[in-house]
């Protein structure tokens, strides 16, 4: 399925209905299918209910020359919850995909209970670092991405209830503030597939 962005971009998404849906957003050089099926992210939010999207220039959605912007790609967050007729989420993101959410949270606060972000700190996303991830996770020009997002970060307060969760491996996500979570020894490159990680997040929906 696909909701069309402001600019026209198609998005891919997957919908399954649930009591309270979750939002999940993955990270910079990968997509819903590696980040959320692979890891088993899927089947412990089956009871839940859940929207998984591959953002603008990964996996089946669109690829534009532009459009890569934090509050770019919020939007077409916000078209999707659109699309599939939802007002409110839960949302669970894993590395750049936390910088989209924070500012869909602070453009659309209405749209978002809580957020749980894995894999990310407060640093500004660096260029040299996307060229590495994109070096080691995928053979695409990802180049409109990294100009778009370079720079980006999470700052001022959290426009709503946030976790942070990462492994204490993970060099990205060295600063990742309070409240904070960690995921043993994980690494950036594997901690999305964490245990520990999907029952930090069903418990701090849950509360």
């Amino acid at each position: 399925m696909f909701a069309i962005a402001e600019d026209g971009a198609k998005i891919w998404y997957e919908s399954v209905p649930g009591p309270r849906p979750v939002l999940l957003v993955h990270g910079f050089a990968s997509d819903s299918r590696r980040n959320w099926t692979d890891t088993g992210w899927l089947r412990a939010l089956a009871e839940h209910g859940y929207v998984t999207v591959d953002l603008r220039g990964h996996g089946q959605s669109g690829k534009p020359s532009s459009g890569y912007t934090p509050e770019d790609m919020a939007r077409d967050l916000l078209a999707v919850l659109d699309v599939v007729s939802l007002s409110t989420v839960d949302v669970v993101t894993y590395s750049m995909g936390g910088i989209i959410a924070w500012q869909l949270a602070r453009i659309a606060p209405d749209r978002v209970r809580r957020m749980v972000l894995g894999g990310i700190g407060t640093r500004p996303a660096a260029r040299e670092d996307m060229l590495r991830v994109q070096e080691r996770l995928s053979g695409e020009d990802l180049s409109a991405c990294i100009d778009g997002m370079a720079g980006s970060r999470i700052e001022g307060s959290a426009p709503v209830p946030v976790l942070f969760a990462a492994g204490d491996a993970d060099e990205f996500a060295a600063d990742a503030p309070e409240p904070f979570v960690s995921l043993g020894s994980r690494n950036h490159f594997n901690a999305v597939s964490s245990r520990a990680f999907k029952q930090a997040a069903l418990e701090f929906f849950g509360s």
